[in-house]
């Protein structure tokens, strides 16, 4: 049997996304390790134990923006593993983990915005609030280490 010449890459095309639509724990964990170094230089700069550049401190926020709503994607039902720290309750509870990243994301955008003025007060204020929606969201939805 021979498929149709606009079928055969269709399917190809299929058959590639598969290991992208059947993320793991591990795959997430990553994202987040790629957020938190981008966003820890910046805390350095929001607690005073790093220079206050601000190029640098703005290319920070833009990556970080950019990077923000990565790991998101990568929520997959039934995609907890051995490496997964992710609670059930992401998956329950959607509605509640759906405004925990959008809270997240509001808070990056603000931070972006924040670094561009180069208001050190107000930026440290913006990354607090940045900090405080990522551990809010782990109290919910991030389970102890394994």
């Amino acid at each position: 049997m021979t498929l149709p010449k606009n079928l055969a890459p269709a399917l190809a095309l299929l058959v590639l996304s598969l290991p992208v639509l059947a993320s793991s724990g591990e795959e997430r964990q990553q994202s987040f390790k790629k957020i938190l170094r981008t966003f820890e230089p910046m805390g350095l700069v929001a607690r005073d134990r790093a220079p206050y550049r601000k190029d640098e401190f703005i290319k920070q926020a833009d990556t970080l923006k950019q990077i923000a709503a990565t790991p998101f994607t990568l929520f997959t039902p039934n995609s907890i593993d051995a490496k997964s720290r992710a609670k059930p309750e992401i998956w329950s509870q959607p509605e509640k983990f759906k405004a925990a990243q959008q809270k997240f994301l509001t808070a990056v955008n603000d931070l972006d915005a924040a670094a561009k003025t180069g208001d050190i007060a107000n930026i440290k204020r913006s990354y607090g609030v940045v900090a405080q929606s990522c551990k809010s969201c782990h109290d919910s939805f991030r389970g102890p280490e394994k």
